[in-house]
């Protein structure tokens, strides 16, 4: 199978889809399938080659996420790889310049459409003070969507949500977690002697984009509500984003910026952790709640979004009310003074993590390609 994906967001940008999309790319070729992504040009780190699969487009920065870039694709150029490419189906998974793209290309060369959503826009607005767009903007998504044979959504909260929003096309593609990455083998005094920390004090993680939408505020707020304590918690924010300089000269005491970290430099600092605290309720799934837990870090998350899919209150995490600092306080000051809370948690969390299998993920996503070429067929045969 021929695959043509596009997409505002791919490596080198690092966030939640970006790799979410490269496992996918990775899975599928691993297979056999031959796949070309059609994504903005990112600046590449000195010395780094780009990946000879990906057709890069001129872009801009996204006024709200200056590291986001929206691709403005050249016509003639992006139409004459897509014909030499010669792919079997389009996948789409921003709904932007380059899933728009995506769509016409489709449709001029008679090929079916599966798109992925991410991103719960809705929430998103409400974030930065645009309610106002979403009528607007659901017109929006559900044309774009009606192109598509199948949307994939990453969690059955979310997949309900759209149901209500009129899009109801649907199936489940689920999140898996790299074991091998995500596992409290990885813990390692060094990581914790370079974030300043002694043996015995606690280190709160957190893992994300450090941008609005994703309640840092809350957590700064509640860490502040906390106080001073006798063990001498440390907070460490691992991400990078529009908040990123605001964060360096206005965070509460005892809270660390450790920039990006990737591959099993993350995965260290997950597990060197004793505490990960996860304040966002904009998720539409929550990669890095799932990476937490295989880590074998006990989790603190709010009961709202995508999460809700696989965290379970008392279980596997603890789940307080969404969009509050004091129930943040609440949380991280229970799990602070229990440490077999802690590790009942997060054995919990560890248990959840181990049935969550990316060969069985990424099989149900094959499934739905070949479903959408058997169906434009039959179509095309009648």
């Amino acid at each position: 199978m021929r695959i043509a994906i596009f997409s505002e967001v791919y490596r080198p940008m690092v966030s939640g889809v970006s790799l979410v999309l490269q496992r996918l790319v990775a899975a599928l070729e691993q297979r056999g399938h031959v796949v070309r992504v059609y994504a903005p040009d990112y600046p590449l780190a000195p010395g780094h080659v780009d990946d000879p699969n990906i057709c890069r487009t001129p872009s801009r920065r996204l006024f709200l996420y200056p590291d986001v870039r929206w691709g403005f694709p050249e016509w003639p150029g992006i139409r004459a790889d897509f014909a030499a490419f010669r792919p079997d189906l389009v996948h789409v998974a921003t709904e932007f310049a380059m899933g728009t793209t995506g769509i016409r290309l489709a449709r001029e060369f008679d090929l079916p459409v599966i798109a992925s959503a991410h991103t719960d826009y809705e929430r998103y607005s409400s974030r930065y003070h645009l309610d106002w767009l979403m009528p607007a903007g659901w017109q929006y998504l559900r044309w774009f969507y009606g192109h598509a044979t199948r949307v994939l959504c990453p969690s059955r909260p979310y997949e309900r949500h759209l149901h209500l929003r009129g899009v109801r096309h649907t199936a489940l593609w689920s999140r898996g977690v790299d074991r091998a990455q995500f596992t409290p083998a990885h813990r390692d005094a060094a990581v914790r002697a370079e974030f300043g920390l002694v043996p015995d004090q606690p280190m709160v993680l957190y893992v994300g984009r450090l941008a609005a939408e994703k309640n840092l505020d809350l957590l700064l707020e509640a860490w502040r509500q906390l106080g001073p304590r006798d063990d001498d918690p440390r907070l460490v924010l691992v991400g990078a984003g529009p908040l990123e300089a605001e964060l360096q000269t206005a965070t509460p005491p005892g809270v660390l910026i450790a920039g990006v970290r990737t591959g099993l430099a993350l995965g260290a600092c997950y597990a060197s952790a004793d505490l990960f605290a996860f304040p966002s309720s904009t998720e539409t799934f929550g990669n890095v709640l799932l990476e937490a837990m295989s880590s074998g870090v006990a989790s603190l998350a709010v009961n709202a979004g995508g999460v809700t899919d696989f965290a379970e209150h008392n279980v596997n995490a603890w789940m307080v009310e969404p969009d509050s600092s004091a129930a943040l306080t609440d949380g991280l000051r229970r799990l602070l003074d229990d440490r077999a809370l802690r590790r009942r948690l997060a054995a919990g969390g560890e248990a959840m993590a181990a049935s969550r299998d990316w060969k069985s993920i990424l099989t149900g996503v094959l499934q739905e390609y070949e479903r959408a070429m058997a169906l434009a067929r039959l179509e095309s045969a009648a």
